[in-house]
């Protein structure tokens, strides 16, 4: 079984109703400006790990140098919620997001809401006796509240409800429920990573990648991912070069015919592909989620580019989620897939109600393109 069999978004962003059935380990979502494409994978990011609040605005970390968010706006943190006035449904209703998920995962449902806080909103003995988890802002937003409500399925097959509520004005998270196990939730969260169109050009996020992959075991993955795009690769490090004039560290590749070089000197196409290696290895066993994923990459380097993301999501075991306009990138997909593989894209098609979503699986698409000539995006 996959991480995720379907995935279903109920009234986020501009999204109304949208519903992903039978999603395949590489999934590319096509479709028209503004048709909901970059929202699913935002949602896709919340559903895998709400407890991180980080990824309450994604969007802002999209300036490239940023690698953690320092503040929320509140006007971008709203535009989250459903903007629909519909008078049929309530304000709760309105104000309401869902999404569901079936698969081999632990979350089966994530609710969220924003509300007004007071201070009834959670009794005090409950907050007396529930973890608080602290985070950094530098700004602070008054009388705001995060709630989540989920719905996780444990160890055990047995239904069990948290609620975590995080306060923008006092900087805090907390988690409640009936049997509540912060480990538990947390060490069911799928590993789940995002690249932005251009969180390849931040220095800091690189470096927080590469440390993370050396401390948590995993930069051997890493390497092994590198040397799928060029055999002489043989380490990546972090160094501060004896013939530099100023302080600044950089990010080193050790190389059998060039030596040691800057990422940098690589080319931006390189340095995205080497951010997508360092994501990859961190969602080892979980999901990628890659925005625009022929962003840098030249038309002539597509086919063996996504030949090596593709044995890399395989040998890691992750399932991807990824947007393109690029015809030239389908067919690149589609070379270096196979139908066991199970590629499937999905072409989003927003309506008034619902997002209408048309899948076409490997075979079909091999027809439409290979055979037919079709266009496929819109």
């Amino acid at each position: 079984m996959k991480n995720l069999e379907s995935f279903t978004i109920h009234q986020f962003r501009g999204i109304k109703e949208l519903k992903l059935e039978n999603l395949g380990q590489i999934n590319i979502l096509v479709g028209i400006n503004n048709s909901g494409k970059t929202s699913v994978l935002e949602a896709l990011s919340l559903y895998c790990n709400p407890l991180d609040i980080k990824k309450w605005g994604i969007r802002e970390r999209q300036s490239g140098e940023k690698s953690q968010i320092h503040s929320f706006d509140l006007e971008e943190l709203q535009w989250l919620l459903p903007q629909s006035k519909n008078s049929t449904a309530s304000q709760a209703q309105r104000e309401t997001i869902s999404m569901i998920g079936q698969g081999h995962i632990s979350l089966k449902l994530l609710s969220i809401r924003l509300q007004e806080r007071s201070k009834k909103s959670i009794p005090q003995a409950i907050t007396n006796k529930n973890p608080i988890i602290k985070d950094n802002f530098s700004e602070q937003i008054n009388n705001l509240w995060i709630k989540i409500n989920a719905r996780i399925l444990d160890t055990f097959a047995r239904e069990e409800g948290f609620e975590s509520q995080y306060s923008l004005s006092e900087n805090e998270l907390i988690l409640y429920g009936k049997d509540f196990d912060y480990n538990q939730i947390k060490k069911n969260h799928l590993p789940t990573s995002f690249v932005t169109p251009s969180s390849h050009r931040s220095n800091i996020d690189q470096f927080q990648l590469l440390s993370d992959a050396s401390f948590n075991s995993f930069k051997p993955d890493l390497l092994n991912l590198l040397r799928y795009m060029d055999s002489d690769i043989e380490d990546v490090m972090i160094l501060l070069s004896p013939k530099s004039t100023s302080s600044l560290f950089k990010i080193y590749i050790q190389h059998k015919k060039a030596g040691i070089a800057p990422v940098n000197t690589f080319g931006d196409g390189v340095r995205r592909l080497f951010h997508i290696a360092l994501q990859l290895a961190k969602a080892k066993g979980g999901i990628l989620l890659i925005d625009e994923i022929e962003l840098t990459i030249h038309t002539e380097a597509l086919t063996q580019s996504f030949d090596w993301l593709v044995k890399g999501c395989q040998d890691m075991n992750v399932q991807l989620f990824a947007t393109t306009h690029s015809l030239e990138a389908i067919d690149a997909i589609l070379a270096t897939t196979e139908a066991e593989l199970d590629l499937a894209l999905y072409r989003l098609e927003p309506h008034e109600e619902q997002t209408k979503v048309v899948r076409h699986d490997w075979h079909r698409l091999k027809r439409l393109r290979e055979e037919l000539g079709q266009e496929v995006r819109w």
